[in-house]
């Protein structure tokens, strides 16, 4: 979505990024991420990344309840990246924004084309298209010589919001994205241009402390998006209530494994239990695309976020889903960088970066 009005460029990879043009900036639930990114598709090269924590009660349900910390946080990311620059693309989610691919008869001319793709699509947007803002990208023509359209939209008060919020601190926003979008930016930069068998039906699980993202990509772009308000935290407190300790000494138990990845005993049961119904929600959502596009195949699935890091989330993935589960890994892929600061924070951008990343990768 671009400043909430115009064309969106998600998918465009038409043209090359310039180092220091775009700074990619992801406000997460427990942190905020930042980065600089160059290059092409297939060359990308991250230049310069930065990430400061937040409070667990900064952001709730993707809502900023503490501006200042959220400010002073994003500065703090930004000097820990050493950039400079405040022109920003930023990414924005949860219950009050949707993407839906569709198919629009190609008639009339580009005004009325435009019309028909949004009139059909404020037929989908649940939360009120009078009061959203709603951007579109022709992916391409379908073998009937349609048009094939992925659609963003999102509360016009949720842009608002994250205008006022850089705003106070003069930063200039180029771009506001869907998070999902810019996770599907990520894929199709590094993982579509050297394994093009992928775009034949992939899932990307973006599993993090409150929120669950799942993006089904095939054929040039997201087919089936989802967020769930459920993560990683929901274990945390569970963990706290049980065993009567600390929120943040629930959230040390929780992240301490052992040698082969498992959690002490006290803490797997939990941990097992509250996974299994998360997962149980996941499996619905993708059965539920599936019997909607019996022909819509998924072969290949890849998780990050930060209960990525979990072995016992990605078992219990793999064995509920049927498939074998892949840790997204864009290094892997094309994505280099020449900095050894960057190189020393891989493991941290593996699983907490993709949003940054897919952001940073904004030109337009």
């Amino acid at each position: 979505m671009a400043e909430a009005s115009g064309k969106t460029k998600a998918f465009d990879w038409r043209s090359l990024l310039n180092p220091g043009e775009n700074v990619g900036i992801d406000i997460g639930n427990t942190a905020v991420k930042v980065c600089q990114v160059s290059g092409s598709k297939g060359k990308l090269k991250l230049d310069k990344y930065g990430s400061h924590p937040l409070s667990e009660a900064a952001i709730i349900d993707h809502e900023i309840a503490k501006p200042e910390e959220v400010v002073e946080a994003i500065q703090a990311a930004m000097a820990d990246a050493g950039i400079s620059s405040k022109s920003v693309t930023i990414g924005i989610g949860g219950n009050n924004t949707m993407t839906k691919r569709m198919v629009v008869a190609s008639e009339g001319d580009q005004d009325e084309l435009e019309s028909t793709i949004r009139w059909e699509a404020e037929q989908f947007i649940s939360f009120g298209a009078e009061e959203s803002e709603v951007d579109f990208d022709i992916l391409g023509d379908t073998d009937s010589g349609n048009k094939d359209v992925i659609v963003a939209a999102a509360r016009t008060d949720l842009v608002e919001k994250a205008q006022d919020l850089f705003g106070s601190i003069q930063y200039k926003i180029k771009n506001i994205d869907l998070n999902v979008l810019a996770i599907c930016n990520v894929f199709e930069g590094t993982y579509i241009h050297s394994r093009p068998d992928l775009d034949e039906g992939s899932v990307i699980i973006d599993y993090g402390a409150q929120s669950i993202k799942i993006i089904v990509y095939r054929n040039k772009g997201p087919i089936f998006t989802k967020e769930m308000m459920m993560g990683g935290t929901q274990i945390t407190e569970e963990i706290q209530r049980q065993l009567s300790v600390s929120f943040e000494e629930a959230e040390d138990l929780k992240r301490t494994q052992d040698s082969n990845g498992n959690p002490a005993k006290e803490v797997a049961g939990i941990m097992n239990n509250i996974l299994e119904e998360q997962i149980s929600e996941i499996r619905k959502n993708l059965n539920f695309y599936l019997a909607a596009g019996s022909d819509e195949k998924i072969q290949y699935a890849f998780l990050t976020g930060g209960c990525s890091q979990f072995p016992l989330l990605t078992n219990m993935l793999s064995q509920s889903l049927g498939l074998e589960i892949e840790i997204f890994n864009p290094f892997e892929f094309g994505l280099t960088s020449s900095k050894s600061k960057v190189k020393e924070r891989e493991a941290e951008i593996i699983y907490l970066g993709a949003v940054a990343l897919g952001l940073g990768m904004r030109n337009e």
